[in-house]
């Protein structure tokens, strides 16, 4: 009998135990959402997570279990699902914010999402404190980012020239009440978010040591160890670095490889047909290749196209008569994954000895750039 009460008691301190583990999710809707669906997302290993629940007599429920702290969204729908393309407006008058999940007990209180106080969790509590910090600022970007898209409609490029000061200057600012929070709050998963998100092309002097003082705790989660070994990637490939060789096809099935440009200045140019801002670039590329392909220089591209017919239409399109390789695995390109790329377009300029000269040369750039090296 006592050996039974002893096993009942373990049983129930160990679901306990389980429960604390896991999120609960508790929101209270003061506004009329009845029969409405709240959807929460997020990302873990590098998956979409989806759950959802209904506003019943102005509240809704929803549990889980996160390994770690993650940005995450709560968004409030109509319970038909609206099948027509997510556009600009559409995404800007969304009812949703984002906040941090943990496992935790959070709340949700408000008339609608977007205004609702999120509060549960020491990572919740840091977003909300540099939310705070950063709403003055925000404050002052809103009417610009509305004239700013009034201009767009209005395809009125003069108007949207003049603004873009007003707005960098104010993200200037931001930046720096950032960056406080980034030096004062080491062990927190808000500094590694904001860490993350200013990674997408990774400067290894200005990430590197703010990498480095995180706390040993923020270095040893999921998405703290993802950046350190990406930041050891980009450490490779950094200007200096003996650029790293790789093999793959040009357009017609034969395998090219770096190594046998050795000798040339060479730019290592990561693009792909569907992104916009690469083809905008092609023509200022297309312009430096032509100044300075007699003069032992070489573009190799490397697309993280998946479809063949997209990438070859592409090249032809824009005019690219250089070496293409690609595996056409879109996001997984080997090379890709070698040279940390995961935001394009990215380039990487090659001395004759192998060493990466420079990186991500844009415009007038290039040309600038390869006519200080390249004298006759």
């Amino acid at each position: 009998m006592l050996k039974t009460l002893i096993t009942a008691v373990l049983g129930l301190a160990a679901l306990a135990a389980n429960a604390q583990n896991g999120f609960t999710l508790n929101g209270k809707l003061s506004g009329n959402h009845e029969g409405q669906k709240v959807m929460l997302t997020y990302r873990a290993d590098d998956k979409a997570v989806k759950d959802s629940a209904i506003v019943k007599n102005g509240g809704f429920l929803l549990k889980g279990k996160v390994a770690d702290a993650v940005k995450a969204q709560l968004t409030l729908k109509e319970l038909g699902e609206d099948k027509s393309p997510m556009t600009m407006e559409k995404m800007l008058a969304q009812d949703a914010q984002e906040f941090f999940l943990e496992n935790k007990d959070i709340t949700v209180t408000g008339s609608t999402i977007r205004t609702a106080l999120i509060k549960g969790g020491a990572a919740q509590a840091d977003y909300l404190l540099l939310n705070s910090q950063l709403k003055p600022l925000q404050d002052k970007m809103k009417p610009l980012s509305a004239k700013m898209q009034q201009y767009s409609k209005e395809k009125n490029d003069k108007a949207k020239d003049e603004l873009f000061p007003q707005l960098r200057a104010i993200r200037v600012e931001m930046n720096k009440v950032e960056d406080a929070f980034i030096q004062q709050h080491q062990d927190s998963y808000v500094t590694l978010d904001l860490l993350n998100g200013r990674s997408g092309v990774i400067d290894v002097e200005k990430i590197g040591p703010a990498y480095n003082a995180l706390s040993p705790r923020m270095k040893a989660s999921s998405q703290g160890k993802k950046l350190g070994e990406r930041l050891k990637v980009a450490t490779k490939t950094d200007i200096g670095k003996p650029a790293l060789n790789f093999v793959q096809n040009n357009t017609e099935g034969k395998p090219v490889s770096l190594a046998s440009l050795k000798g040339k200045y060479v730019l290592l140019d990561f693009w792909a047909s569907w992104c916009g801002p690469c083809r905008a670039e092609n023509p200022n590329v297309v312009k430096a290749y032509k100044k300075f392909k007699d003069k032992n220089f070489e573009i190799i591209a490397v697309s993280l196209d998946d479809k063949k017919e997209a990438w070859i239409k592409a090249i032809e399109t824009d005019g690219l008569p250089w070496i293409h390789v690609s595996d056409l695995q879109g996001w997984k390109n080997a090379v890709a994954g070698m040279y940390d790329v995961k935001a394009v377009p990215q380039n990487f300029l090659i001395g004759p000895d192998g060493v990466i000269l420079a990186k991500n040369l844009r415009g007038e750039e290039l040309d600038k750039r390869l006519s200080e090296l390249i004298k006759n």
